[in-house]
């Protein structure tokens, strides 16, 4: 995608359980020469036992594993900023010699992004990491913007620091909202796999046979809708005024995605993205 493209900024999401700092430090630094600086890398602690203990190591406790990524990170950013060989030995990670060329073109290295939600994740995205994910419990633009601030909130003040703030949603645009309305009901509703979204949450959330019936019947639609994202429906206008209320919520980014990926893609570069820059968003 890097080759492909010239414009579009690059994530890639690494597993800090799965995959080794040096390992890690590598590819991103190769991906950051070929983007030419348009690389950014999001890391995960690892939640879904199964996965993780597929590579032959037991998952380690939620806490530890934050632990984890600190020496990861720590060991990362090193690997892209000295010039000289280092050493390192800590609880989970010893590196002997430690040293990589080319560095990353980004200066001082390419950002970071994190999505922690438990205390402990946020004190650890707000420390160390450049960008924060979050995601939302409701589409109530107070709370959603109480959450952006309180986020942005610890940063400042445990530690000095400033962060962007991204979130996701998802796009189902129409000629009209009646349109748009009805093509959600048909492929939600219609004929989405309740099943497989059943399964989804049950393993994502630990909690979710104890929340009320209609508490997760809304969730799995949302799953089913675009990953559990905010949902921004209707005609081009009104998607743009959502994307404006995004921003007025404190966001810095969205991600968004889209049930009919490639159409739908071309119709919001086409119809929406014009008026997303008229009003300045962009």
């Amino acid at each position: 995608m890097s080759a492909s493209t010239r414009y579009s900024g690059m994530f890639a999401t690494s597993h800090v359980p799965t995959i080794h700092p040096v390992m890690a430090a590598k590819q991103a630094a190769a991906i950051d020469h070929i983007s030419n600086g348009r690389f950014a890398i999001n890391i995960v602690t690892g939640w879904n036992r199964p996965e993780i203990e597929m590579f032959g190591a037991p998952m380690m406790e939620h806490d530890d594993r934050y632990d984890c990524a600190v020496e990861w990170l720590h060991i990362t950013k090193a690997l892209w900023t000295r010039d000289d060989m280092f050493d390192f030995e800590g609880r989970f990670f010893k590196i002997k010699k430690g040293y990589l060329e080319p560095k990353p073109i980004q200066k001082p290295f390419p950002p970071v992004m994190n999505a922690g939600g438990s205390e402990k994740g946020q004190h650890f995205a707000a420390k160390y990491c450049d960008m924060v994910y979050v995601v939302f419990g409701s589409n109530d633009f107070d709370q959603c913007k109480a959450k952006v601030d309180t986020y942005r909130g610890l940063a400042r003040k445990e530690y000095g620091r400033e962060l962007q703030v991204w979130s996701y949603a998802y796009v189902v645009q129409g000629d009209t909202e009646k349109e748009a309305q009805d093509y959600f009901d048909y492929y939600v509703n219609q004929k989405g796999d309740w099943d497989a979204v059943t399964n989804l949450v049950d393993t994502m959330i630990a909690n979710a046979k104890t929340l009320p019936a209609a508490v997760l019947a809304e969730m799995k639609k949302h799953f089913i809708a675009g990953w559990g994202g905010y949902p921004i429906i209707g005609t081009p206008e009104q998607i743009a005024d959502s994307l404006i209320t995004l921003s007025k919520i404190g966001l810095n980014g969205t991600l968004l995605n889209f049930p009919r990926y490639i159409e739908d893609m071309r119709r919001f570069q086409k119809e929406v993205y014009p008026l997303v820059q008229q009003t300045g968003l962009r």
